[in-house]
C-alpha cells in the first residue's frame, strides 16, 4: 500500500518527465519553423530539445531507481510550468528571430521552471519531495547558467564586431 507522500512524490516527478518530453518537442517544431532561415537559430533550438530530452532520460531514470518501470504515458500538463514562450510571434511570421531572443525564450522557459520547483519545495513540509523539488530545481538551475553564458557569449561576439 502506497502512501500518500510516495503518491505526491511520484506525481511529482511523472509531471516532470511530461513537461520536459512536451517542452522537446516544442524546441523540436521549432528549430524546424526556422530551418533554412539561420542556422544559428535552428541550432540553439536544437540543442534545447536535446537538453530537454537529456533531462527527461534523466528524471527518468530517478523514478525508476524510485518507484520502479514508468506508467504509460498520460495526458498533457495542464498547467505550464516550463513552456518556451515568443515574445514577438510575428518572429515566426516574418523569420526575424535572431540567436539572442532564441536563447532568451530558452532562458525564460527554465527560470520559471526553476522558481517553479523552488517554491514548491519551500511549500511542502515532505522531506523526500522537498528533495525531489530542490534537484529539479538544481537542474533548471544548470539549463539557466548554460543558457545565460551562451546569451553573454552572443552580446560579446556581437558588440565586437559592431566597433
Amino acid at each position: 500500500m502506497s502512501t500518500p507522500h510516495l503518491d505526491v512524490r511520484r506525481a511529482t516527478l511523472l509531471r516532470a518527465i511530461q513537461i520536459e518530453t512536451r517542452n522537446a518537442r516544442v524546441y523540436d517544431s521549432l528549430a524546424q519553423l526556422f530551418q533554412g532561415y539561420d542556422d544559428s537559430v535552428t541550432a540553439i533550438f536544437r540543442e534545447m530539445a536535446a537538453e530537454e530530452r537529456q533531462h527527461g532520460a534523466e528524471l527518468e531514470h530517478r523514478y525508476g531507481e524510485r518507484f520502479g518501470p514508468l506508467p504509460s504515458p498520460a495526458e498533457e500538463p495542464k498547467e505550464v510550468i516550463e513552456a518556451p514562450d515568443l515574445d514577438d510571434p510575428e518572429a515566426l511570421i516574418f523569420d526575424s528571430m535572431t540567436v539572442e531572443q532564441a536563447l532568451e525564450v530558452g532562458l525564460r522557459a527554465e527560470e520559471t521552471a526553476r522558481e517553479f520547483y523552488a517554491r514548491e519545495s519551500s511549500r511542502t513540509t515532505d522531506p523526500e519531495l522537498q528533495k525531489v523539488y530542490r534537484e529539479l530545481a538544481e537542474f533548471e538551475e544548470t539549463h539557466v547558467r548554460l543558457l545565460n553564458e551562451k546569451l553573454a557569449e552572443k552580446r560579446r561576439t556581437r558588440s565586437s564586431t559592431v566597433r
